[in-house]
């Protein structure tokens, strides 16, 4: 059962009897957070789905870099972090790869090479108008969405009240690096003529930023004593990143009379990492280890080449484009709507390179690992190994990679309208191309390279020293002057076969949907429903890569997989008006997820040295769920509202990852393979206050208060035998998400304390409970503040991560970390100019 909890404060009155000056003030005031959130709980309180949403305020602003920060905001909302910025998106702890995703109606592609999971990372804030997540979908509505569907809207010149010119600077600092970074957007709409409307916005950011990031391997110290896992590794790991990110969209509206409108929409962003990666690792499971029975171990006799150092240099480049041409009319007895879209989604990382150097100095007698600590720290009893001196060329590892995600798609739909009913018809074609290419090698063959010019000095690493780091500039230099003279080894043919050639693919799918909807005013009450029937053809190619003993050779065969299914969904929704403000809503729904490209994509990779076997299965089902969801919503004002709700998802034939040693395909191979499982469940409530304390005597009558409270229970059985009879939880299901802020908006002044927490949650299942990764809980503290000192300008602060909280995993229980990325604080200041 559902409760769409939808975090909104309360418009508030102006306050009676206000002095003259405050009426002053109260004259050129913008509240920005009660508008932005009156305008969500309106698009809440009528929908026909059950739904949260996020809307910018009257001047088309977010306090958020990129989409997925904006969205969670949201109860039920939790994203996923990379180099300490939202990307993923999870809907009530399903994983981001069980949702849709739309702009302006067209379903967007993915840059990732294996997954659906669309990053919303590559999508600005100031892009945007209003942002949906759709929770339990109609039968009009795609039915691709276990997870939720969220939908982006841009800017249509409609949504504002005539010209609109607005534009904003920005600098921000982040306290790790000590990088200062700027950023600027534009906006114009106006209508001409009242039928006539344009809407153009571009904006711009570079962020150089750094993190801090700790990596450690455990394996067990005796195998009568499992749970005793020391150290194997240690990774120190220093990233210097500049981040670009560049957004336009072109929005066109004709609506010559009140029963016609054609439109013109589009959007583009795109996202680029130029990334320096310093790296030293510690491999200290190649030495003899001891317990010491207090926490720490000593590894003695430590090759020394078990010490690398490390340099790896990549730009990647992510852009995204989605365009569509749709109009309405209304006809005598019909409505007719129709759309023709396109999506073009690109990742290319061209130029990826790694050098790698050994420590030829003398063996370390001993190093001392306290596990003492969530991060082990690291006693050397020669640090000889900090300097470059003794350092000695191994490999350079070069890894390009690009993606290439297409979709063209057409929609009609059909609407005739009753007194109190109407009637929906709908058919929807999607036809889409995926094409992977990765080609990491190894190259280990050719001349020693003297390692001087390379030296820099050691950075500042929070989790420990790395020595001497290496440039990547001279790297690079390098690299154009003699990177011709590399190749790889004989033996390393095989490896290199692997690599280059298992995760390429190219693919088709195509899905042809139609529906049937009737709608029904009975009173105060509303019944929506319908079926929506989805037929999926996908076709794909992949590689079957057989490396023989030895790994000097290798035969690849190309290979080719279809499939064919149709899904039938149907859905039913009730919405109860109770008077007084009070909203009652139920649903029960069927939706699908389709397999992950990557592991429905037909390959095949044998390793005969290592007795490996990896497969890919084009046999896959879909995902299949059936969803019930039921919400209470009493609405506080124009823009508050305190709800509770209840959801149910049972999902049938869940896709796992298994890995096996007795598989009778392979026998005496280690096999790794997809499979549907067995079934999921997910039982959870959502519970959100939001609220502006419009009662309170003047003065305190601008606070602003919000709560919204998630609770899930989930259970899973991924069916591997060597783990039968342990409890899972869902991957990436947090058990418990809670978020709260105050806010203040009055003359002119607005605040905000916001925080939102995440539970911990299960990321990878291992070969024992000891060997399970979690992401460890996770609380973001934020601060933000306004002054509009005119009608037309305003300037900001915002302050992120004020707790510096990091991201950490671990393996088994907490204490045992298995990666720590910090951030640092980060502080903006910001002018905005609106006309």
């Amino acid at each position: 059962m559902t409760l769409s909890t939808f975090a909104v404060p309360a418009m508030a009155a102006d306050a009676a009897g206000a002095a003259p000056a405050a009426t002053d003030l109260d004259r050129i005031e913008v509240r920005p957070q009660v508008e932005s959130q009156a305008r969500a709980v309106e698009l809440k309180r009528d929908a026909q789905a059950i739904l949260d949403a996020v809307s910018s305020d009257a001047m088309g602003d977010y306090p958020d870099k990129n989409v997925a920060e904006s969205l969670q905001r949201l109860p039920g909302v939790s994203v996923t972090r990379d180099q300490g910025e939202g990307r993923y998106v999870v809907i009530r702890g399903l994983d981001a790869n069980l949702n849709s995703v739309t702009v302006d109606g067209i379903a967007m592609g993915t840059p990732e090479d294996s997954s659906r999971s669309a990053p919303l990372d590559v999508i600005p804030s100031d892009s945007t108008e209003r942002l949906k997540v759709i929770k339990s979908p109609t039968p009009d509505m795609p039915g691709d969405s276990i997870g939720g569907a969220i939908q982006v809207e841009s800017v249509s010149a409609f949504d504002r009240d005539g010209r609109s010119l607005r534009g904003s600077i920005e600098g921000s600092h982040q306290a790790l690096s000590g990088k200062t970074s700027p950023k600027a957007a534009f906006n114009y709409s106006d209508i001409f003529n009242d039928t006539f409307g344009i809407a153009v916005g571009v904006n711009y950011q570079d962020r150089e930023f750094e993190s801090d990031n700790t990596e450690v391997e455990y394996d067990e110290y005796d195998e009568d004593r499992p749970d005793d896992l020391f150290a194997t590794e240690v990774q120190r790991r220093k990233y210097y990143i500049e981040r670009k990110r560049t957004g336009a969209n072109l929005n066109l509206d004709w609506r010559p009379d009140a029963d016609n409108r054609y439109y013109f929409r589009s959007l583009y962003s795109k996202f680029e990492d130029a990334e320096t990666r310093q790296n030293t690792v510690f491999g200290l499971g190649d030495g003899d280890v001891s317990s010491n029975g207090d926490g720490t171990y000593t590894i003695s006799d430590l090759p020394a080449d078990a010490i690398t150092k490390r340099v790896r240099y990549r730009t990647k480049s992510e852009d995204t484009l989605a365009a569509s041409f749709g109009g309405e009319n209304r006809l005598t007895a019909a409505t007719l709507d129709y759309k023709v879209g396109y999506t073009k989604t690109r990742e290319r990382v061209n130029d990826e390179k790694e050098a790698r150097f050994e420590y030829a100095g003398d063996d370390i007698d001993s190093v001392l690992i306290n596990q003492n600590h969530r991060i082990p720290t690291l006693d050397f009893s020669d640090n000889g190994w900090e300097s470059n001196d003794d350092f000695e060329f191994n490999r350079f590892v070069l890894s390009p990679k690009q993606v290439d995600d297409k979709e063209h798609s057409a929609q009609v739909n059909v609407r005739f309208d009753g007194d109190n009913s109407s009637y929906k018809f709908g058919v929807l074609g999607r036809w889409r191309d995926r094409m992977v290419n990765s080609d990491e090698e190894e190259l280990r063959n050719g001349p020693d390279i003297d390692i001087g010019p390379w030296t820099t000095s050691a950075p500042d690493h929070r989790g420990g020293t790395l020595g001497e780091s290496l440039s990547s500039s001279e790297m690079r230099r390098y690299w154009a002057a003699n990177g011709s003279e590399y190749t790889a080894r004989p033996q390393d043919a095989g490896a290199n076969a692997v690599t280059r050639l298992s995760e390429d693919y190219t693919a088709s799918e195509d899905v042809l949907a139609a529906y049937a909807m009737g709608t029904w005013d009975i009173d105060a009450l509303r019944v929506i429903a319908g079926v929506r029937v989805e037929n999926t053809q996908f076709d794909a190619t992949g590689n079957n890569v057989d490396v023989a003993d030895g790994g000097r050779s290798y035969t690849v065969t190309p290979t080719r997989a279809s499939s064919s299914y149709t899904s039938v969904l149907p859905g039913l929704h009730l919405r109860y008006d109770a008077g007084d403000d009070w909203v009652l809503r139920f649903a029960a729904t069927k939706t699908i997820s389709r397999p992950s490209f990557g592991d429905i994509a037909p390959r095949l990779t044998i390793n005969n040295d290592d007795e490996e076997v990896d497969v890919g299965n084009p046999e896959l089902d879909p995902y299949k769920s059936t969803n019930l969801d039921i919400s209470v919503e009493k609405y506080l004002g124009d823009s508050g509202i305190v709800s509770l709700g209840l959801f149910n998802k049972s999902i049938d034939d869940y896709i796992v990852q298994t890995f096996s040693n007795d598989d009778p395909e392979y026998p005496d191979y280690d096999v790794t393979r997809v499979i549907n499982g067995d079934k999921a469940k997910v039982y959870g409530a959502e519970f959100n206050w939001q609220q502006q304390l419009s009662f309170l005597p003047e003065g305190w009558d601008g606070l602003l208060v919000g709560v919204s409270a998630t609770y899930l229970d989930t259970d899973f059985d991924p069916g591997l035998a060597e783990r039968e009879g342990d409890d899972f939880t869902l991957p990436r299901a947090s058990k418990n998400l809670y978020s709260a802020h105050v806010g203040y908006e009055k003359y002119g002044f607005s605040a905000r304390v916001a925080t939102v927490y995440r539970s911990s949650y299960l990321d990878t299942i291992g070969d024992s409970k000891a060997y399970d990764i979690y992401v460890a809980p996770n609380t973001q503290l934020d601060f933000s503040m306004s002054y509009q000192f005119t009608d037309a300008v305003s300037v900001y602060f915002e302050a992120q991560n004020l707790l510096d909280e990091p991201l950490e995993l671990y393996q088994g229980v907490r204490s045992r970390t298995l990666q720590n990325e910090e951030y640092g604080r980060t502080y903006a200041l910001g002018l905005k100019v609106a006309l």
